[in-house]
């Protein structure tokens, strides 16, 4: 029986995934790299010779297999939308994977130097996006033996939700648990619905903004279709997609405790005060950045009035 209902986070559960102090780092970017975890950038070729851009960090510890969370970007986006979600789920244990998907950041090129931006895709060419990140998926796979596949979730926006759930059908073992933003039931082409009902029992979480009236719409007709659960979590305003990640940047704190459960295959029970509360934690640990940060700076004065 699908189980339609709004979950909140736990806060004792939250203040677990918290670092003391982690500086946001990813491969795609031209941020610091933390010295706490691994890092690697995969050139993937599709077979019709687009170049896919690909990501992968993981904890720098001696585990010899990580549990792997899957991010899918939002259409006319990239994968430095998730360098703060990354850390987040470094932190919390999971390896990451990540990639500009076809025609989007530096995924723009085909073999032949050939440049293809998403904004003159046609939907056969969108068609190809479930391929791009199984390609991917396989060639990281064969290059890293410490990234454990048969464990794993997937996060998506708007065509990146779509293009979870046609992974996971296409994927004999099937995710933990799915996470989608502004999910439809037909996004550039990528019909999931079907989809749905062929991925088994995978828990699905959906969020939308209340007033993306498109995506609660969609919502409701989603559900329909989901075989095991089919939570939601609508946030009063906002954008679509992963724009909601920037909106509420507490969200990366949420959702790093609401999935961690799914691999251990309990549930995590939610309250509505947590997102209040996940934003003072940000909060505070931004001021006492702030404040270390004022510190140093006094410090480095008084010793050159002391020369």
């Amino acid at each position: 029986m699908k189980l339609i209902k709004t979950f909140i986070f736990t806060i004792l559960l939250l203040l677990a995934f918290v670092p003391a102090n982690a500086e946001s780092a990813t491969s795609s970017t031209k941020a610091p790299l933390d010295k706490n975890v691994v890092y690697k950038k995969f050139d993937v070729e599709t077979k019709d010779g687009f170049i896919i851009k690909a990501y992968l960090s993981y904890p720098k510890t001696r585990l010899n297999r990580y549990p792997v969370v899957i991010l899918l970007h939002s259409l006319g986006d990239n994968y430095s939308s998730f360098i703060k979600f990354e850390k987040r789920l470094n932190y919390a244990g999971f390896a990451v994977v990540g990639m500009d998907l076809r025609g989007h950041g530096r995924s723009v090129y085909t073999k032949n130097l050939k440049q293809r931006g998403w904004q003159y895709f046609k939907y056969d060419t969108f068609a190809l996006y479930p391929t791009d990140v199984l390609s991917v998926i396989k060639t990281i796979q064969t290059k890293n033996k410490k990234i454990d596949f048969t464990n794993y979730a997937i996060i998506g926006g708007d065509i990146g939700a779509n293009t979870a759930v046609l992974v996971a059908r296409a994927l004999t073992i099937k995710p933990k648990a799915l996470i989608l933003f502004s999910p439809m039931m037909k996004f550039k082409g990528l019909y999931i619905p079907v989809a749905m009902t062929e991925i088994g029992l995978t828990p699905i979480l959906a969020i939308a903004s209340e007033s993306d009236r498109t995506s609660m719409f969609e919502q409701n007709r989603l559900a329909k279709f989901a075989q095991g659960n089919f939570d939601v979590l609508n946030m009063p305003k906002g954008g679509a997609g992963i724009s909601l990640l920037k909106a509420y940047p507490e969200l990366e704190y949420q959702l790093t405790v609401w999935l961690t459960p799914y691999f251990k295959g309990q549930l995590t029970p939610i309250t509505p005060e947590s997102l209040a509360a996940a934003k003072k934690i940000l909060a505070a640990e931004k001021a006492a950045k702030a404040e270390k940060a004022a510190k140093a700076k006094a410090a480095r004065e008084a010793k050159l009035k002391s020369k």
